[in-house]
């Protein structure tokens, strides 16, 4: 993912960090299909919309040990709150150590 690789690199906002969460999300996991709220999603995924708080609050919801990350842009490891570049950098390392 060209963007979580970004993200190390840059400093992303918390409109970036949030819209990283929303291209991994499904958006059936955020709304009711033909949904006003699903509506909203599109609107927002598409860019035709700005994140609000309700959205940031529902992303946090879905992604809970990236919470903490999406408001703030750090990690907290020895609590759980890490961010998808973390946990993709753990990945790697430990894909490394296995063989």
């Amino acid at each position: 993912m060209l963007i979580i690789f970004m993200s190390v690199f840059y400093k992303m906002d918390i409109t970036d960090r949030a819209r990283l969460l929303l291209g991994i999300a499904n958006l059936e996991e955020l709304a009711k299909p033909n949904s006003k709220e699903y509506v909203r999603w599109q609107n927002v995924k598409r860019g035709r919309a700005r994140f609000g708080a309700v959205e940031i609050e529902e992303l946090g919801k879905l992604f809970p040990n990236w919470a903490f990350w999406l408001t703030t842009g750090k990690v907290a490891p020895e609590i759980g709150q890490t961010s998808p570049a973390y946990d993709e950098a753990n990945r790697k390392l430990h894909n490394q150590n296995v063989g």
